[in-house]
């Protein structure tokens, strides 16, 4: 199944969103940035355009994924874009396949730090670590798009770079990948 498209060490090529899901990443990061705005503060992050960008590439990863998924002839509901209440928000898969979960993090590059993928300690994917749980690495660089697909059990986590992180993140760093 998708242990087919994970391969170990591979980067596999993403092709552009769709126009279309390009308006829904836009109006879904800027109408739920405020329902996210109380994560964001109580992680020192105010900024609100910041915000919404950040939602922006996480979603737009999302459909990345997705639209690749689809043309390896998968069958998968696509990312949702429901805005729910700060309640209601969970550490669930961004995307399901069967029973596979696919977790999508992604990574715009900017050259202000190495390439790498930020997770909350207490995220329960990193304490479980349950063997149907897959993350999909996204790259995000200038048109370019690239993805690893690994399975959770074979990722390794590392302290931030960024010293202020530490206390509560864990990073997975490109060059751990290749």
């Amino acid at each position: 199944m998708l242990s087919q498209l994970s391969l170990k060490n591979m980067r596999i090529r993403l092709n552009e969103i769709t126009d279309y899901q390009n308006k829904q990443c836009d109006l879904f990061s800027k109408y739920s940035a405020l329902s996210s705005f109380p994560e964001y503060k109580k992680r020192n992050q105010s900024n609100k355009d910041k915000i919404i960008n950040d939602i922006y590439i996480g979603k737009s990863a999302e459909f990345l994924v997705y639209n690749f998924l689809i043309s390896k002839q998968k069958q998968l509901a696509p990312p949702d874009l429901t805005i729910y209440e700060k309640h209601k928000k969970s550490y669930d898969a961004d995307l399901r396949l069967k029973d596979v979960n696919i977790h999508v993090k992604s990574h715009k590059v900017n050259g202000n730090f190495p390439i790498s993928w930020v997770f909350q300690k207490n995220d329960p994917l990193l304490l479980e670590r349950k063997d149907n749980d897959y993350l999909a690495l996204v790259v995000m660089d200038k048109g370019v798009n690239n993805m690893y697909l690994k399975k959770i059990k074979d990722v390794v986590f590392k302290e931030p770079v960024k010293e202020s992180l530490r206390k509560t993140k864990l990073c997975v760093y490109e060059s751990d990948l290749l």
